[in-house]
């Protein structure tokens, strides 16, 4: 077994993915997002994917299809906290963006995210470009912003390089720990 695996998420995962939202709080969730992460596991609008390390999970996300729009939507996105600056994030969502790319049906030109001002700066580096701003664009008060990666602008061996280049960051970095 490889140390770092990409997988798609399971039932099974359910209590760790919530482990892992926990120990972002409250820094990059607001009150009531836990909630609204449960219906997400009982119901996932699109693929979810977990990022295992050692067999267990140490990140989540996932993304939906607006069929009516050229554009996916990535929903959650986290590292547990113990895992924060080791490059599971940066992983987790350039596979993501490679599953939009293979797999999106109907085939979709944007991926879009909408994030806390302390995220946004880490899509911007992985070349996403600022949208929109919403002040209290989140029920539980905190800003909103919008952002979107051109998936015409990119080429798939360009992210699948991209993924590569953060799976061995993340290697680098667990094994310096």
């Amino acid at each position: 077994m490889s140390r770092v695996m990409v997988r798609n998420y399971a039932e099974t995962d359910r209590a760790a993915v919530l482990a892992t939202f926990d120990s972002n709080l409250p820094e990059y969730f607001g009150d009531g997002d836990r909630g609204w992460l449960e219906e997400t596991l009982d119901d996932p609008d699109g693929p979810a994917l977990v990022v295992t390390v050692d067999g267990a999970v140490a990140a989540f996300g996932g993304y939906e299809i607006w069929e009516h729009y050229n554009k996916a939507l990535l929903y959650w996105g986290m590292a547990a906290r113990a895992y924060h600056r080791c490059g599971l994030g940066r992983l987790l969502l350039f596979e993501r963006l490679i599953h939009v790319a293979r797999h999106a049906v109907p085939a979709t030109r944007y991926v879009t995210v909408d994030t806390s001002p302390l995220v946004a700066p880490f899509f911007e580096h992985c070349g996403f470009e600022q949208t929109a701003v919403w002040p209290e664009g989140y029920r539980s008060g905190m800003t909103m912003h919008e952002l979107r990666f051109d998936l015409a602008r990119t080429a798939l061996p360009d992210l699948v390089a991209r993924r590569d280049a953060a799976l061995a960051r993340v290697l680098d970095r667990l094994a310096a720990a």
